[in-house]
This record gives C-alpha cells, sequence and structure tokens, in this order.
C-alpha cells in the first residue's frame, strides 16, 4: 500500500515537468515520460475490473489482457490530453485501486493463484506490479535526470 500511495505523489511531481520533458521519448524508440504514464491508467484498470474479482474469488474465470493493443491505445490516448489530465488520470484511477485492495482481507494475502502458467501468492502478484511500476519510474528518472528541465 505504500508503494502505491507514493506512487501517486511521484506522479503528481511531474505537474512542475517542462512539456517538452514530458513528450519527449525517453531514449531513441521508447516512449514518452506522459506514454509511460498513460499506459499505467489502463492496466491499474484492468487490475480493478479483471483481476480483483478474481483474486477474491468473486469471479471464476480469469481474463487475460492483450497486451500489445492496450498499451499501444493507451500510448496514443496519452499524446493526445494535457498533461495535466494524463496525472489527474492516473491519480483517478490508482486512488480507486489503492481503496479496492484495502478491502482484501489480510488472510488472503498468502493465497496461492493460478494466473497463466505460473502459481503464486496473492502477495506475489502485487510485488510484481509494484516490480513493473518502479521499472518505469527509474527510467524516467533517469530520463529526468538528462532532460535538465524538470
Amino acid at each position: 500500500m505504500k508503494h502505491y500511495k507514493k506512487s501517486i505523489q511521484y506522479i503528481e511531481s511531474f505537474k512542475r515537468l517542462s512539456d517538452d520533458c514530458w513528450l519527449t521519448p525517453i531514449e531513441e524508440s521508447k516512449w514518452s515520460v506522459c506514454e509511460i504514464i498513460g499506459h499505467l491508467v489502463p492496466w491499474d484498470n484492468f487490475i480493478l475490473e479483471n483481476r480483483l474479482p478474481y483474486l477474491l474469488n468473486l469471479k471464476q474465470e480469469l481474463e487475460s489482457p492483450n497486451v500489445k493493443e492496450m498499451n499501444h491505445i493507451a500510448a496514443l490516448e496519452s499524446r493526445n490530453i494535457t498533461k495535466d489530465e494524463g496525472i489527474k488520470k492516473f491519480r483517478l484511477i490508482r486512488i480507486k485501486l489503492v481503496n479496492e485492495i484495502t478491502k482484501i482481507p489480510a488472510s488472503q494475502f498468502n493465497r496461492e493463484i493460478n494466473i497463466g502458467t505460473s502459481r503464486l501468492t496473492i502477495t506475489e502478484y502485487f510485488k510484481g506490479l509494484i516490480e513493473h511500476d518502479l521499472h518505469h519510474f527509474q527510467q524516467i528518472d533517469g530520463f529526468l535526470n538528462k532532460c535538465n528541465k524538470y
């Protein structure tokens, strides 16, 4: 929970980021900061709508996303909204995710689940999601250190 709450503060700090740094790809053939943040939004929504019901035994069937399509659409959409709108979308969906995760009983976090061919605990599942966030945050931080407009 600490990570998810801190991630909101981290992304909100980008309000003071120049538009140039917000929109410039972090490396050649890579996404920009706005696209990276933008792609986290549909993933949080996917977790809310498709994974949490499964994790809470409210839904028996586990749906798999079309990762490439979801990321492509998210990147396109994030380029067509303002920085403030992108940050707001992230904040709202992340807050909703935090609120829903807090509803999971502590006793459930060590329960094993099957996702594809993987068997893992709910704690391990969320750890993987956090590592995904941190990977992108590290990419962003490296870029912003070079951008010098932050």
